[in-house]
């Protein structure tokens, strides 16, 4: 189960922040998304860190469609194989000094390990960690990664749920559940569709791999894809085998038939005399046996088509039952891959609607 995105410092940060809010209004107890004057200064506060978030929420799925369309810069960052051999050795040897102890401390690690990129020309390629080595008491050991100069999508996950369930707490807090504008319904309603998805899908994150491994018995969701279309590729090759050999010896018949009467035509022709005719009736003749060898190929495989076809049966009968049987799996797999999926048919779309709603909010109330 995946348990690691609530071991987060994201966490902490949202309710520290959501908590800190309301502890302000319990100090000042005003109700919520009260608008008199001495409650403004809530108003705004509560509003911009609301925005605060959901610019957060807006700049997570930035950063993976940037890491989709291949636009995050450690993308355009290359090295050579020979530098990056150098710098994994020196960092291996650094490794092995700090297990003899001949270096010790984090401190002093972290800054070996970044001279040895520097030096090797590969620190905008690769990042060095130095981590507690938890197989022996009080050392340390490398953990050697490529460089995400935009952070990676786990971090980013990680404040995607917790500051959207912030959000959602202080959009509470900010507006009370005041309904009573177009807005303000639109608001509050898309807030907690998009809280109430994104705690499904955080469930499904966190729960859904188990149960699709549950589920998978013989073959994995992606085993089970590509077997059928595997087995469909080849129940249409079995199935078309015996015309496949028919029609390609009816070709090369019609073929030879093109060539032949070619040949005659040349042959025929009168301003041809003496050894021009020998030669053009030689091919003529020559085309005309090509012609025969090519009919009776044709007339054997159309005649071998139906013994080809029943000689194949049992084969195509076991093809055909396979891909049945890995087509049901897949259809079965595929309803609990949907179900897992499913809810992000809601979340997206609320989402964005709600991101554009908000700032119209923020605008309109600058305005005026």
């Amino acid at each position: 189960m995946n348990f690691g995105i609530y071991r987060s410092w994201h966490a902490l940060v949202a309710v520290a922040v959501a908590g800190g809010l309301f502890a302000w209004h319990v100090l000042v107890p005003r109700p919520f998304g009260s608008r008199e004057d001495d409650n403004v200064v809530y108003l705004l506060a509560t509003g911009w860190v609301a925005v605060a978030c959901y610019a957060v929420l807006a700049l997570y799925a930035v950063r993976r469609a940037a890491h989709r369309l291949r636009l995050s810069p450690e993308f355009a960052w290359k090295a050579q194989l020979p530098q990056l051999e150098r710098a994994q050795s020196d960092l291996t040897g650094l490794q092995q000094r700090a297990q003899r102890r001949e270096i010790a401390g984090k401190a002093a690690m972290r800054k070996e390990a970044a001279r040895i990129l520097k030096q090797h020309g590969v620190q905008r390629v690769l990042r060095v960690d130095v981590v507690r080595d938890e197989r022996a008491l009080g050392m340390f050991r490398l953990d050697v990664g490529p460089r995400q100069p935009l952070g990676t999508l786990a971090a980013w996950l990680h404040s995607h749920v917790f500051y959207g369930f912030a959000a959602a707490a202080i959009v509470w807090f900010h507006g009370g559940f005041r309904c009573g504008t177009t807005m303000g319904l639109l608001l509050n309603v898309l807030s907690y569709f998009v809280l109430g998805s994104g705690l499904v899908g955080a469930i499904l994150w966190t729960f859904g791999p188990t149960w699709l491994t549950r589920a998978e018995r013989e073959l994995s969701v992606e085993k089970a894809f590509a077997l059928r279309e595997h087995y469909a590729r080849k129940l249409a090759e079995a199935i078309a085998f015996p015309t496949t050999r028919a029609k390609d010896a009816a070709a090369a018949a019609a073929a030879a038939k093109t060539a032949s009467d070619e040949a005659n035509q040349a042959a025929e022709n009168p301003a041809l005399a003496g050894k021009e005719l020998e030669a053009a009736k030689k091919v003529a003749k020559k085309a005309a046996d090509e012609l025969k060898k090519a009919e009776t190929k044709a007339a054997q495989a159309q005649a071998g088509i139906e013994a080809e076809t029943a000689r194949l049966q049992p084969e195509v009968a076991t093809l055909r039952g396979q891909a049945d049987a890995v087509a049901r799996e897949t259809k079965r797999l595929g309803f609990y891959r949907a179900l897992l999926r499913g809810w992000r048919l809601l979340h997206v779309p609320c989402s964005v609607l709600l991101l554009a709603l908000v700032a119209v909010h923020v605008i309109s109330i600058w305005y005026y």
